[in-house]
């Protein structure tokens, strides 16, 4: 599994939040999306910015899941011990039962995050491929 330091902050840049969040390549969209539990969100108060809409996604196992989008309501960095990458403008999936932060495809692809080992969680960024190699939190 790979965790990686994310900060999360608000499009007006006026709130955020640094988490661990889980790459999940599965978690497959259109565009860069982050899955937040409730209490992160209502840290960041995106109700302040943009009113929410009622959205359904489809599950790997093809369930149909009830979700909150926030559109492109936030801006995405990784976070390392020697650099920053993004920002990425993401916007906000809220799942009320959620545990922990997701990101998906589209969101990793435009932070340049490259698994380079699924079962050790071991990564780079794009530009460091063949070059080094990056452990999950």
């Amino acid at each position: 599994m790979l965790r990686l330091k994310v900060r999360v902050e608000r499009a007006d840049g006026s709130r955020s939040i640094e988490v661990l969040a889980i790459a999940n390549s599965g978690f497959i969209g259109l565009e860069p999306e982050i899955l937040l539990p409730i209490n992160m969100a209502r840290e960041l108060r995106l109700d302040e910015i943009v009113q929410p809409e009622a959205y359904t996604k489809i599950t790997g196992d093809g369930r149909e899941v009830a979700l909150l989008k926030y559109r492109s309501a936030v801006k995405v960095y990784v976070v390392t011990e020697d650099r920053v990458e993004g920002p990425v403008v993401s916007s906000v999936l809220i799942l009320p039962n959620a545990r922990y932060a997701l990101l998906n495809d589209k969101l990793l692809g435009r932070l340049k995050i490259v698994l380079l080992d699924f079962g050790e969680g071991i990564w780079c960024f794009r530009d460091e491929i063949g070059r080094r190699q990056r452990r999950s939190y």
